[in-house]
């Protein structure tokens, strides 16, 4: 994001951690942050409705009024109040003012995880979630199928999760599966899982290698990632034969590759050079 969706994302930020501290507002998380979703699909369906919310020459008035009209006695008023200060802000693009409406509503269903103890099942089922997807080319072309409507992806997401994953992980997957924007699935998937990590102060590390780790050698690296990151960090094991050997690490942006697969490659690119 730019300077000004950055200083946006920020102020909603500050918003809802102190949300969180007030605990008559702690009930309402569940229900506000479906409430959200639902303002979020319309916007997402709607354009001339996004490029009104996002023109920041309209004025307060006019888009609070319109957010009212439609979904004032639909959703909580907890989620029209937030949506209203997202709308009401400075964004860069349209695309980041969409995007942070669908990040306030994750937050506030994260929250409502946190505060009933479910949060780690979520964090857990969302990244298994992620493998499964990576692991099937079927699974990933029906999802990415331009000519299958986002109904019909939902409705795959729904079929496999029912009954099956906590209700917050149903929904968020459900949602994003029909509001792809672009995204490829898994990408979607890798955002709400550290949207989820950053609830709990955490960071998440992919650590791909050949053969599973003992749990002396996942406990080593939990303590030296964790030391290097100054905050807890949650692995994401990861077990592929097709490194050979050796170890993959992924920070964010951030990748560690000591695999041996790699080291051979570059070998050979030197010898051949």
């Amino acid at each position: 994001m730019l300077g000004s969706s950055r200083a946006s994302n920020e102020a909603l930020l500050t918003r809802l951690a102190a949300i969180y501290q007030d605990p008559t507002e702690v009930p309402l998380l569940g229900p506000a942050g479906t409430g959200v979703l639902t303002i979020a699909d319309v916007a997402d369906r709607e354009r001339s409705l996004r490029q009104l919310w996002a023109d920041s020459s309209t004025v307060s008035a006019v888009k609070d009024g319109v957010l009212d009209q439609l979904f004032a006695d639909r959703v909580p008023a907890l989620s029209v109040s937030l949506v209203k200060g997202i709308i009401n802000d400075r964004w860069s693009s349209e695309r980041d003012m969409s995007d942070v409406i669908e990040e306030c509503a994750a937050s506030l269903l994260f929250m409502a995880a946190e505060a009933d103890g479910r949060l780690d099942r979520v964090e857990e089922e969302l990244f298994r979630f992620g493998r499964t997807l990576e692991a099937s080319a079927d699974l990933q072309l029906a999802l990415t199928n331009p000519a299958s409507p986002a109904s019909a992806k939902q409705g795959i997401i729904a079929s496999l999760l029912d009954g099956k994953a906590d209700p917050t992980t149903e929904e968020l997957l459900v949602f994003i599966a029909g509001h792809l924007r672009g995204r490829q699935m898994s990408t979607a998937i890798a955002d709400l899982s550290e949207l989820a990590a950053v609830r709990r102060g955490r960071v998440i590390a992919t650590v791909t290698t050949a053969v599973p780790l003992t749990d002396a050698q996942h406990a080593r690296l939990v303590s030296v990632l964790s030391r290097i990151q100054g905050r807890d960090v949650i692995i994401n094991a990861i077990v592929d034969p097709g490194v050979v050997g050796g170890i993959e690490v992924r920070v964010g942006d951030e990748v560690v590759d000591g695999t041996l697969a790699t080291r051979i490659e570059q070998a050979r690119r030197r010898l051949t050079s």
